[in-house]
């Protein structure tokens, strides 16, 4: 199958980092996606976290306006195939979240994940998860939060975490 993973999914950090580093001091993950709204935050935590082996995975926001991270990509962790889009593109907010499961399904991903929206999603729509971690910085009807993605034989689970 695959290893045996703990990946932290933040999205929307908009230059708030603080929470961030809390949260991958405290978990000590073993890779990090972001799924943009800042990139430059992405470049922070690479330059903080550069002696380390820990993989931080990161895609283009609808704020990233000079940025030269892709709009989506799609990765294998411990056996699970995702799909990693900002979501703006897909208009996540006018249309249902199955466009993220179908661009997800398209790319033969079991995952999809978001952001954009800056509120918690978490649903399955057939046979693929659908999730936004809301934001870590600037909520929207919420608490500040991230996502765990806990890879184990294959499989996942996502917990939404709260700051």
């Amino acid at each position: 199958m695959g290893q045996d993973m703990k990946i932290l999914v933040f999205s929307d950090s908009h230059g708030r980092t603080v929470d961030i580093y809390d949260a991958i001091e405290r978990e000590t993950p073993d890779g990090v996606i972001h799924l943009g709204d800042y990139t430059e935050d992405v470049r922070e935590l690479r330059r903080a976290y550069a002696y380390s082996s820990m993989p931080i995975y990161a895609v283009r926001g609808n704020n990233d306006f000079d940025s030269d991270f892709p709009m989506f990509i799609v990765i294998t962790l411990g056996g699970v195939k995702m799909y990693l889009s900002h979501g703006h593109r897909e208009r996540v907010y006018g249309m249902s979240s199955g466009v993220m499961a179908n661009r997800a399904r398209e790319n033969g991903c079991v995952l999809a994940m978001f952001g954009h929206t800056h509120r918690l999603f978490l649903e399955q729509i057939d046979d693929i998860m659908v999730f936004n971690p809301g934001s870590i910085s600037l909520p929207r009807g919420g608490k500040k939060s991230y996502g765990r993605l806990t890879i184990e034989d294959g499989g996942f689970t996502i917990e939404p975490m709260f700051v």
